[in-house]
């Protein structure tokens, strides 16, 4: 008896664990080829609600997650590209969007698993473009959730002959209010431990189709289910800003409140599912096992469908009554929010951009969940540098040693230190990955690192030539007028060739081919400008006798502001995308 256990057990999980891979697979080979345009098409969610749940459901039903569509809404609105009151249009259509899976299963094609996975799998190992290698991917883990899907059938075929396991299944039954919750509640938790609603969707159909479980209590577990699911953007949200917290926690009340009023009109909700089944597609009697399936899917997308027509006028003032003063402060009594000091924003995005995903199986997913959080510390960066040359100037003409400009340079290339060696590392973590040798991805990975690194280095340029100007000053010297007139225009035109250059990085200015032509001439002007200003220097140095820690200084300034330029030309190529060196 032991022994006949165990082999249900075990082919069970072994039905289980290959449903699990499938949905791995078709998911990350869906999200590979429609990744890149997947912040597009959330980035498209407006104001217009309907539009926006239109996109959440567009965007779940490629990639077939809901839970990735939540945690890439969480992260934008964590970065300030999406209000809260955008979000929650798109939140509701990935609920529906995720309802596309349940329809799947019901495809009668469990014997077509193996040789579609098969095949798949062929065509993935030997192509060598992207494109085709990780479609393969997506039919290769659709036919691995068919297999699953039958090897569970099969395990559970033994059940019906053994009374205390027919007992266990009929303990809990949806003929009751309480019963219902009983049901509820075993869907949440099952959903909860395995992070996927599309997994517990498929056992509750095995479970259905071997008549270990009637329709009602079916439905009761799907019902459960929605509530489970919203544990992944509560996960992505614990390191996020209260703005990104309060988008998961629309996701939650959404799924919980949706529960809460159909398990108490319950019946009436099971009957409509059963006319509108009837009515539609002639199937009259949910509970015979042929047509179950069908009834799960059904109420699936009923409930989320229903519950999206529900919130849709009421949703924009739900956003604003969480964010209003009075249901934060609630919040952060219950510690569901926290008390956010005021902090710069590189160290914010630091924080957030270092914590990982829910979606830790997908470094594919991840890498364009952060990559929002990059760009912002990109640009920060940026504006530092441009601080720092601003700052020189001051430095130049003014012969103060502890000047606060001075101080914010050195600070300005501490924190510029901190932030290549944090990002070099979350980027590092991404190679080698098999969900990011996607060649573009590759390509994005690396241009950040690059600009990372040109960066860095130009701010520890820009603070040695603020410490050749302290150390004239430490000599009780001063330099020349000339000196520093060539200084000030030569670091005026860096800072202004590299505004242009930050605008572009910060998106405020609109990128063409033509600022492309133009970053190079202006670098290359700034090149002569340096040549001709180091040969006026030696004509002016063998006339007259200067101190020689000046012209020491002077002539290694000259040189930081080279590197300077060549760090920030450097940057430039890789932002426009030349080919240059």
């Amino acid at each position: 008896m032991f022994s006949d256990y165990a082999k249900i057990l075990l082919s069970l999980a072994g039905g289980i664990g290959i449903f699990l891979l499938g949905m791995k697979f078709l998911s990350e080979g869906l999200q590979a080829v429609a990744g890149d345009k997947l912040k597009s098409l959330i980035g498209m969610a407006t104001n217009n609600r309907i539009f926006g749940v239109g996109m959440g459901l567009l965007v779940t039903g490629i990639i077939q997650s809901s839970s990735v569509t939540t945690v890439l809404v969480v992260s934008f609105v964590d970065g300030g590209l999406m209000t809260l009151a955008q979000a929650v249009g798109v939140i509701m259509g990935a609920n529906i969007g995720t309802t596309v899976t349940g329809w799947i299963l019901t495809i009668k094609i469990d014997e077509y698993g193996l040789p579609l996975a098969g095949i798949a799998a062929i065509v993935y190992i030997f192509s060598k473009k992207d494109t085709i290698k990780y479609i393969a991917l997506g039919v290769l883990g659709l036919g691995c959730v068919f297999l699953g899907l039958l090897f569970m059938k099969t395990a559970m075929e033994p059940v019906k002959e053994y009374p205390q396991f027919v007992a266990m299944f009929h303990a809990f039954q949806a003929d009751t209010y309480l019963g219902v919750l009983k049901c509820a509640a075993i869907g949440c938790v099952l959903t909860l431990i395995v992070q996927s609603s599309s997994v517990t969707i498929g056992i509750t159909m095995v479970l259905a189709s071997q008549g270990l479980i009637n329709f009602h209590t079916a439905a009761a577990l799907v019902l459960g289910e929605n509530v489970g699911t919203t544990i992944t953007a509560i996960l992505a949200s614990l390191g996020a800003n209260n703005n990104a917290r309060r988008a998961a926690y629309f996701h939650s009340l959404f799924n919980i409140t949706g529960v809460f009023y159909i398990t108490l009109l319950f019946l009436p909700f099971i009957n409509l599912v059963e006319w509108g089944l009837g009515t539609l597609f002639g199937l009259k009697d949910l509970e015979d096992i042929r047509n179950i399936s069908f009834g799960i899917a059904a109420v699936h997308s009923t409930f989320n469908i229903f519950n999206t027509l529900v919130f849709l006028l009421p949703c924009r003032s739900i956003a604003k009554l969480m964010e209003s003063d009075t249901a934060t402060k609630i919040l952060i009594k219950l510690k569901l929010l926290r008390n956010e000091v005021k902090q710069p924003v590189e160290m914010e995005a630091l924080l957030n951009i270092t914590t990982r995903s829910p979606n830790k199986d997908s470094s594919y997913i991840r890498f364009i969940e952060i990559e929002t959080r990059i760009q912002r510390v990109l640009s920060y960066m940026g504006g530092q540098l441009k601080t720092g040359m601003d700052n020189l100037n001051h430095c130049i003409e003014n012969t103060e040693t502890n000047s606060p400009e001075i101080n914010q340079i050195f600070e300005m290339e501490k924190h510029c230190d901190k932030i290549k060696t944090k990002l070099m590392a979350v980027l590092t973590s991404f190679v080698g990955s098999e969900e990011t040798a996607i060649s573009s991805i590759q390509w994005r990975i690396a241009s950040y690192e690059r600009i990372f690194d040109y960066f860095e280095s130009t701010s520890d340029y820009i603070a040695q030539v603020a410490k050749l100007r302290l150390r004239v000053l430490d000599n009780k010297a001063d330099l020349l007028d000339y000196q520093k007139q060539d200084l000030i225009k030569l670091n005026n035109q860096i800072s202004q060739a590299f505004g242009i250059l930050l605008s572009v990085l910060e998106n405020t200015a609109k990128y063409n081919p033509q600022m492309a032509e133009n970053h190079e001439k202006d670098f290359a002007a700034i090149k002569n400008t340096i040549r001709s200003t180091r040969v006026a220097f030696w004509e002016a140095s063998s006339k007259n006798t200067s101190n020689p820690i000046v012209n020491d200084s002077y002539s290694n300034m000259l040189s930081s502001y080279r590197k300077i330029r060549d760090h920030l030309r450097s940057a430039g190529n890789t932002i426009f995308g030349i080919d240059k060196d």
